[in-house]
């Protein structure tokens, strides 16, 4: 009886080293398929090893970021709900499950997914910048700056975080504030064309033309067709 147990146990062993190496395989080919792109064959991989190993976390995420890929948003966002079922500190599974929500159009569900992440990582910038920009879409200025105040504060030389707070600067007719931060941004980011158009802008729009069409024409010079028709109607300028 001891014997027969003991070879029973061998075997259950053995089983378990082969589908523990099996979902490991799973996993390392979903990886490989994903870094090159193939995100349905990665989701496959990825899949073959769930039905394995269905309470690892790590699978429903990486099959969430291969779908995520593939613009498949209800889809990616279940494998993330699933992360956070299985692992609830997961920040990076909130994180890119507001991403997904964002994208499919739930701003307000994108806004808590991004809040949850800065509950685990308060100094995730990211989820600021992003948190700020949704806000900023659903017309909420004031919030938006906040989120990009506390991310410059994590890092100060963020040029996303300074041209966004910019733009939501420029919204509420705070032309003196967006003129600061697209200063900073242009000794930062001298190439920045969208810097100069909308400093341009926040210039006429504050009785400064000269600076105004000194800005929007180097906008234009870079590239910025927006800046053609401002050229023509506040400064005169023939193509």
């Amino acid at each position: 009886m001891v014997v027969r147990f003991f070879i029973a146990v061998l075997l259950i062993f053995s089983f378990e080293g082969i589908t523990a190496q099996s979902v490991q395989q799973y996993f390392s080919y979903g990886l490989e398929k994903h870094n090159s792109k193939d995100y349905a064959g990665a989701i496959a991989d990825f899949s073959m090893a769930i039905s394995q190993n269905p309470e690892n976390p790590t699978l429903y995420y990486c099959r969430g970021l291969s779908r995520l890929e593939l613009k498949k948003y209800d889809e990616a966002i279940a494998d993330f709900s699933q992360t956070i079922d299985l692992s609830p500190f997961n920040h990076q599974a909130f994180f890119y499950r507001a991403k997904a929500k964002e994208q499919k159009g739930s701003l307000m569900g994108a806004i808590t997914d991004y809040t949850e992440v800065l509950k685990i990582d308060p100094q995730h910038s990211e989820s600021y910048l992003l948190r700020g920009k949704v806000k900023y879409l659903q017309g909420d200025y004031i919030n938006a700056i906040s989120d990009f105040d506390i991310l410059l504060k994590i890092d100060s030389l963020s040029v996303k975080g300074l041209f966004n707070r910019s733009l939501a600067k420029y919204a509420m007719l705070d032309f003196g504030g967006t003129i600061l931060d697209l200063d900073k941004l242009t000794e930062i980011d001298p190439t920045h064309d969208e810097a100069y158009y909308y400093r341009g802008l926040a210039f006429i729009r504050s009785g400064k033309l000269n600076n105004g069409c000194a800005d929007l024409y180097k906008a234009q010079q870079m590239g910025d067709t927006r800046a053609n028709q401002w050229l023509k109607d506040k400064c005169n300028v023939v193509d």
